[in-house]
């Protein structure tokens, strides 16, 4: 049967309209968080140059976190949301893996150099930040679009003749 038939009850379309939107953004949430806390991440990285010598240590610390942060505020967020447990495994080890690469530039940059001044000089570390960047911006894009993208959960609810 189809929707709005009288065996699925009195809906109307524009009221089936508003629901999928609604399911639309809940299966959106944890791909939007973990986008967000990437850009954050890459954000703070101006923060650690020689105009701001002072946020050096920060800067690199309040990235490294929030390349922590990634996966887990996806698998939070997407548990919160009700998405499926096998997709929020998969893109939290996803996220995991792409972090690896702005987590070993930040642990470059904090433990081998410590302060702008010993920085000027590099030209790794730096490339390991564009590819953590990367993989982490369109990994987490994958996963936003990955969950728009698959089937919704649906809880059927009691069958006749169950009891709960």
């Amino acid at each position: 049967m189809t929707r709005g038939t009288k065996e699925h009850g009195s809906r109307n379309d524009s009221a089936d309209t508003g629901a999928d939107v609604v399911t639309a953004v809940h299966r959106l949430a944890p791909g939007l968080t973990a986008l967000v806390l990437s850009f954050l991440a890459t954000y703070l990285w101006q923060y650690s140059g020689p105009g701001y010598p002072s946020l050096f240590t920060a800067a690199h610390t309040g990235s490294a976190v929030l390349c922590l942060l990634v996966p887990v505020g996806f698998v939070l967020v997407g548990r919160a949301t009700g998405c499926q447990a096998d997709l929020l495994k998969l893109g939290g080890v996803l996220l995991a893996l792409a972090s690896i690469p702005m987590l070993t530039a930040n642990s470059i940059y904090l433990f081998s150099f410590g302060s702008v001044e010993a920085s000027y000089g590099d030209i790794g570390a730096f490339g390991i930040f564009m590819l953590g960047t990367a993989a982490l911006v369109v990994t987490s894009a994958a996963c936003t679009i990955g969950l728009l993208l698959a089937r919704p959960t649906i809880n059927p609810g009691p069958t006749a003749g169950t009891t709960t």
